[in-house]
């Protein structure tokens, strides 16, 4: 028998039927999601949702088609959410879900952007319309509509939008691991493998509050750290490496070192997101790759360009783009260079490409060769390698146990007979500071010097893993780059 309270709501819903009346959409599920990025985009954009949040948030992204136009009012279902994130105690996850499209719809993007040539800060609703069913058989989904303003963001997306499968982002447990991904993935697919952000734009774009984690060392390792981790385990990106830049003892830039992961391919969707790992068997290379390597074009670049604008907008602007460059040498950053080049469809950029006869412009300033750019990258990676290493070893000598281990061994090591020269003055030197265990992290904190021998020679002694897990991570990069770390 039905109740009471059903017929009334059904009653007076007949009577207001004429006000409200909106067609509801139930499109077919996508398997990824598309969202502007950018300087003008979402992506980087600030945004304090809950993991559930995220969750219907990326349900009604699946909704959305590449056609699209306008928003419609679209059927939330508790029920698919819940499957499609393998989530347990359906019960209870019906009313959390049920809370977070409450609170989504008060949620909002925040950006930096230009109104009229002046700095405003830019918020951004996230939905224009929620609607809850009231008959008790129906209350399993809800109905809800994105606000318009959305709509550059997330409609007739053209240039600049990243692309994410949602095989991916069900499998993130953490807003914050959400959030970061994004943004590195789309940093990746802008061929940026060492991104930089400062620690207060990190901040802002992880929504993290001015109350949380007001020291580095606990943002990095409560934060920067777990996210790497789950990253790293979940998904089709590797964070290889984060390093920090100080001004005046204290960090104020952070940098990733990014890694796609294994080839990837298409499997039965019409959206570059979906991919599953290439089988092994060998497949000839690329010619045009071949002489893409050259100027540091990795492989993931390559296909990006590809998914991006399509094999014959690629192989046509690349070979007009590499003629140019094989000529000249005035191009300081060749990769950036061949990304606008891949993009554009203007011809006057491919008539000024194409202009490799013209006598070449004689500059009182040498510009660096490919060659240069090779060597510098590589030098920023050995860079980082150190940085690493004694970031880890000062690390290690905070335990006091270890620092007491490190002095002993200093001065039974030092009673030896014939000691290498550079030893030798380093430990001269080591004597000279008066350390103790409370105070030898600080004290030795430097990445370089003769002490920094002394240092890499215990760990040698004492703790070869964890050197070799260190040099296992950055072997990849410096073997891309044509070299062998040290």
């Amino acid at each position: 028998m039905r109740k009471v309270t059903d017929l009334f709501f059904e009653t007076m819903a007949k009577s207001l039927k004429t006000l409200f009346d909106e067609k509801v959409r139930n499109a077919p599920a996508r398997q990824f999601v598309q969202i502007k990025a950018g300087k003008d985009g979402l992506v980087e954009a600030q945004s304090s949702f809950s993991i559930n949040e995220y969750r219907v948030f990326f349900h009604l992204l699946t909704r959305l088609h590449r056609e699209d136009d306008e928003f419609a009012l679209q059927r939330i279902s508790l029920a698919e959410i819940i499957r499609e994130n393998g989530l347990r105690g359906s019960g209870l996850q019906y009313d959390l879900l049920r809370e977070a499209v409450f609170n989504l719809s008060h949620r909002t993007f925040s950006r930096i952007g230009e109104i009229e040539g002046k700095p405003y800060h830019i918020t951004i609703p996230v939905l224009d319309k929620k609607a809850e069913p009231l008959l008790e058989d129906d209350k399993t989904h809800i109905l809800v509509r994105f606000h318009p303003d959305l709509k550059p963001y997330l409609l007739q997306l053209k240039s600049e939008y990243l692309s994410i499968s949602t095989n991916y982002l069900n499998q993130l447990s953490s807003p914050y691991s959400i959030k970061l991904y994004m943004v590195l993935k789309h940093r990746l697919r802008q061929q940026t493998t060492y991104p930089k952000y400062t620690v207060d734009e990190l901040r802002f774009m992880l929504a993290i509050p001015n109350d949380s984690y007001k020291y580095y060392s606990d943002f990095k390792h409560r934060v920067l750290l777990r996210c790497m981790e789950e990253i790293n385990r979940e998904t089709d990106i590797q964070i290889l490496d984060i390093t920090e830049v100080k001004r005046q003892r204290v960090t104020h830039t952070v940098c990733f070192v990014l890694e796609g992961k294994p080839t990837l391919r298409h499997v039965g969707s019409d959206d570059p997101a979906d991919f599953l790992p290439l089988d092994n068997a060998s497949v000839p290379e690329d010619p045009l790759f071949a002489r893409l390597k050259i100027y540091l074009v990795s492989k993931s670049i390559y296909q990006g360009w590809i998914d991006k604008h399509g094999l014959e907008q690629v192989r046509t602007n690349l070979e007009m783009g590499l003629r140019y460059l094989e000529e000249r040498n005035d191009i300081k950053n060749p990769v950036a260079y061949l990304a606008k080049v891949v993009a554009s469809k203007s011809t006057s950029i491919r008539k000024k490409v194409i202009k490799v006869d013209t006598p070449p412009v004689v500059h009182t300033v040498a510009k660096p060769k490919a060659e240069d750019s090779v060597e510098i990258a590589r030098n920023a990676l050995r860079d980082m390698y150190a940085n690493r290493i004694n970031e880890m070893i000062v690390l290690a000598l905070r335990d006091l146990e270890e620092a007491q281990s490190f002095i002993v061994f200093v001065q039974e090591f030092s009673q030896q007979d014939r000691l290498p020269v550079h030893l030798e003055i380093a430990i001269t030197i080591f004597n000279k500071l008066q350390v103790t265990p409370a105070s030898l992290a600080d004290q030795l904190k430097e990445g370089s010097g003769m002490i920094q021998g002394l240092k890499l020679h215990y760990f040698q002694q004492r703790h070869p893993e964890k050197l070799r897990e260190i040099h296992t991570a950055f072997r990849p990069l410096a073997e891309g780059l044509g070299f062998t770390l040290e």
